[in-house]
C-alpha cells in the first residue's frame, strides 16, 4: 500500500489505496462508499461533516453505508434470539443514519441529495445475494481467509464480552458479519449502479487485503478499497466511545 499524493481535495485527509488498481480507481474518482460502522465513536458528527466533506469534494457519487445486518450477527453471537438482535441492530444503525444524515445537513447538503443505506436495503439484489454465497463459499474453501475472518471475529466479540475469550460457535456465528459486507465489498458497482467505486474506512482492514490475496475470492477490476484517515486530530476528540448526539 503507498499513499496518494495530496491536492487541495484530499488535504485534510490521508488516502492509502490497498493496491495500485486502487489508487487508479480512487483517480478516476467516479463513485465512493463510505462505512461507517454503529457504535464506533469515531463517527462521530464533526468527524462525519468533514469526511462526507472531502468525499463530495473529491468523487463524482457519495454513497454511505451502515451495516445493521453485520451487527445482528454480532448480536447472535452474543446470545440473543435472532428477532431481539434484528430489532436492537436495526435501533443502532437507525441512530448512525441519523446521525449521518445531520453531518450531511450540516456541510449543505439537501436531504434529497443525501444517499445513506442500510446494509439490509440490498439483501434482495440478486447480484448481492450472488456475491454472499459466493464469499461464504470462499471462506470454507481458503484456510488462510477463513483464518483472518476467524481472527476479525473474534477479535470484536472480545470487545464486546470485554476481554472473555469468545467460544468457537460465537466465532463462527461471528464471522457471518463479515460474510455479510464482502458483497459491496467484491462489486459495488453491480450493486448499487456506478461505473466504478471505492470503499473507504478509517483503518486498515486484514479481510481486505485477504480477499486480494485470495484465490477463491473474484474482486471485481471497478472495486477499490483505501484506508482514509484525518491528516491532524482535533484537540478533545473521541474516538472510543459512541457518545454522540443521537436524537
Amino acid at each position: 500500500m503507498c499513499e496518494a499524493p495530496a491536492d487541495t481535495a484530499t488535504a485534510s485527509f490521508a488516502v492509502t489505496p490497498y493496491t495500485d488498481n486502487c489508487a487508479g480507481l480512487y483517480e478516476r474518482a467516479e463513485h465512493v462508499l463510505v462505512g461507517v460502522s454503529p457504535g464506533n465513536g469515531y463517527f462521530n458528527k464533526p468527524r462525519l461533516s468533514a469526511l462526507l466533506r472531502w468525499a463530495g469534494s473529491r468523487f463524482a457519487r457519495v454513497d454511505a453505508i451502515v451495516p445493521d445486518v453485520s451487527l445482528t450477527h454480532t448480536y447472535q453471537a452474543l446470545g440473543q434470539p435472532p428477532a431481539l438482535a434484528w430489532k436492537n441492530a436495526r435501533h443502532k444503525a437507525g441512530k448512525t443514519c441519523r446521525r449521518v444524515a445531520r453531518a450531511w445537513d450540516e456541510i449543505g447538503i439537501d436531504r434529497t441529495q443525501q444517499r445513506i443505506h442500510l446494509l439490509s436495503d440490498f439483501a434482495d439484489h440478486p447480484h448481492y445475494a450472488r456475491l454472499r454465497v459466493h464469499a461464504h463459499r470462499a471462506i470454507d474453501a481458503d484456510p488462510t481467509l477463513r483464518k483472518v475472518f476467524h481472527q476479525a471475529s473474534r477479535q470484536v466479540l472480545t470487545a464486546y464480552l470485554k476481554g472473555t475469550e469468545p467460544t468457537s460457535e460465537q466465532v463462527e456465528e461471528g464471522t457471518n458479519y463479515l460474510a455479510a459486507e464482502m458483497p459491496l465489498c467484491l462489486d459495488t458497482p453491480a450493486i448499487i449502479g456506478v461505473p466504478s467505486s471505492v470503499a473507504v474506512y478509517h483503518q486498515p482492514m486484514p479481510m481486505i487485503e485477504a480477499i486480494f490475496a485470495s484465490p477463491h475470492m473474484d474482486v471485481s477490476p471497478r472495486q477499490g478499497h483505501a484506508i482514509v484517515r484525518p491528516r491532524t486530530t482535533p484537540p478533545n476528540d473521541r474516538t472510543e466511545s459512541d457518545h454522540g448526539d443521537d436524537h
